[in-house]
């Protein structure tokens, strides 16, 4: 009962939050003290990211996960492309549990990818790679297997460069976040052509997590990792326009420990997608308080209309799953 109290509280209280339509976010990330040097899954708020909550381990040792993105029918996935001090396992593509954070793996292989990005526009799923600091190389991953499919250069990048965020927009357009030149690109079309958006207020960035919000309305986040004033390092949520006016610093996911390093840095940054008006629980074509009442009163009862995960028991995951629902607005 004291459980259910608890996460009754935070339903009460993430109300007023989802009224203002906020996704919750997903991230790995490798700040953590798990004995197998494994990243944690985590889950927060894009607009207050202090507030995360650790999911689980993903459970894949000693291995760093660079990439992470949601396909359009709200599957998580993760690449693997970097080892950790002690090694660990191949490269590859992983599908991810939301309920326990844990990492299968679907395809070993020995491809980098620095990011990956879902295509809402053809419905793929692709990633980057850097090399030589002077050649930026576009990739199709088979979901089904893991296999990665060589696409060919990206041109108009500067030389050198440090591709580490990658993102679609809801029309197939790419965005690529450059570490060397804290900048933003585009491109023009579907193409591998690319031109300057954005310049980064904040020098030194080495993130690798961007996405596009493509079901509600592309809205731009970039989870900016770097040096900040000695010895303080960043780790926050910045938001950003598709056309390039604005780039707007959020809140960060501190406070740092006395070595000034951040709780959380993420390798990338996941948002679901929208999922049609599963939150509307009266039925009146409307997201509002009667529904948050509508859910708690079924929470508390125990009743099948609040189990949003369909896992039979009632629990944070099912706030969670109904706060996403309810953000998502009706079509």
């Amino acid at each position: 009962m004291k459980h259910m109290n608890t996460v009754l509280g935070c339903l009460a209280g993430c109300a007023a939050l989802a009224l203002a339509g906020g996704p919750s976010a997903y991230a790995p990330n490798s700040q953590n003290n798990n004995p197998d040097d494994s990243d944690d899954l985590i889950m927060f708020d894009p607009l207050s990211p202090s507030g995360y909550t650790v999911i689980g381990s993903m459970g894949v040792g000693n291995i760093g996960f660079g990439g992470m993105d949601f396909d359009a029918d709200g599957n998580l996935w993760a690449y693997a492309s970097y080892y950790k001090s002690t090694g660990g396992a191949a490269s590859g593509l992983y599908s991810v549990d939301m309920t326990t954070g844990v990492a299968s793996p679907v395809g070993i292989n020995l491809q980098t990818l620095q990011d990956i990005a879902f295509n809402p526009a053809d419905g793929k799923m692709y990633g980057v790679n850097t090399r030589q600091a002077s050649m930026t190389r576009l990739y199709e991953i088979h979901l089904d297997t893991g296999l990665v499919t060589d696409l060919g250069l990206f041109s108009g990048l500067a030389t050198p460069h440090a591709i580490n965020g990658f993102a679609f927009d809801s029309q197939g357009r790419m965005y690529l976040q450059d570490q060397n030149s804290d900048a933003i690109y585009v491109t023009d079309d579907v193409s591998t052509a690319v031109t300057p958006l954005i310049a980064l207020p904040q020098d030194n960035n080495f993130s690798q997590g961007m996405t596009i919000d493509w079901s509600r309305g592309d809205v731009g986040y970039h989870a900016a990792v770097g040096y900040g004033a000695f010895p303080n390092y960043f780790s926050q949520i910045n938001t950003f326009s598709i056309d390039g006016t604005t780039y707007t610093l959020g809140d960060s996911f501190g406070p740092n420990d006395q070595d000034g390093i951040p709780p959380v840095q993420p390798g990338d940054i996941a948002l679901p997608p929208a999922a049609g008006c599963e939150a509307d629980l009266n039925g009146d074509g409307q997201l509002d308080f009667f529904d948050v009442s509508a859910f708690l009163s079924a929470f508390n009862a125990m009743d099948d209309l609040a189990d949003f995960t369909g896992d039979g028991s009632f629990d944070f995951f099912d706030v969670s799953a109904f706060l996403s629902a309810f953000n998502a607005g009706c079509p």
